[in-house]
């Protein structure tokens, strides 16, 4: 038997909004997901910032000329120097979050990374005035940002690709194309810093979150703090 019309119209009415509805949920989530993201990032900005704060507050308080820490290798949090010669047994690992009171973790859960200049984490020589870092900071384009960086401390993002889990444990390395966070994962010393990057653009997928400090204002900081 044939519906009459305006049953077919409210039945395709019904779907319409069924349909309606759906989408908006969709929608909704897909907003949730993108904001919940975003508050992540926003957290992790702060954690760096922290950290920032606790490797000055370590060099502040050493005796004599002022060092930063040494990053942390084994993953137990404490930094791992050779205490005979005074160097870091690696210029980058994690950052040693037990040896500066610190949870060292991202908003995702992984482990900040830490890459610092030998002339600044010495604990035989210290740094001093002139003292200049050795790392260079680029943004995607490989344009330049900051040159002679003493450290870095970075997150490896949304998608963990290049990070440590708090475990310990290694995540999964950015693909080849993915450049610009190879560049941040292949132990030398230039590392990327921009605004997010989805997969089509130039260099990859990008959602690493790095800070750092430059040569004068960690030099500048122990100034104020009476240690240079």
């Amino acid at each position: 038997m044939t519906q009459p019309a305006h049953q077919r119209g409210a039945a395709l009415l019904m779907l319409m909004v069924v349909f309606g509805l759906l989408g908006a949920m969709f929608a909704i989530q897909q907003f949730g997901d993108a904001s919940k993201e975003g508050e992540r990032t926003v957290a992790t900005r702060m954690s760096l910032g922290s950290a920032t704060d606790s490797l000055m507050g370590y060099a502040m308080s050493r005796p004599g000329n002022p060092f930063l820490p040494c990053p942390d290798t084994t993953n137990d949090g404490l930094e791992d120097r050779n205490v005979v010669t005074g160097a870091c047994l690696a210029a980058e690992g994690n950052l040693p979050w037990a040896t500066l009171g610190f949870a060292g973790l991202d908003a995702w859960g992984n482990r900040l990374r830490y890459r610092v200049t030998p002339g600044f984490s010495n604990s035989l020589t210290g740094f001093g005035l002139a003292s200049t870092g050795n790392l260079t900071i680029n943004n995607r384009a490989g344009g330049l940002i900051a040159g002679a960086v003493p450290f870095v401390v970075l997150s490896h993002g949304a998608n963990r690709w290049g990070a440590r889990t708090s475990a310990g444990g290694a995540t999964a390395p950015p693909p080849a194309t993915n450049t610009n966070e190879v560049q941040n994962t292949n132990g030398n010393t230039i590392f990327v810093s921009d605004s997010p990057a989805l997969s089509g653009a130039v260099g990859g997928e990008f959602d690493d979150v790095v800070s750092w400090l430059s040569s004068a204002q960690v030099i500048a900081r122990m100034q104020q703090a009476g240690k240079l």
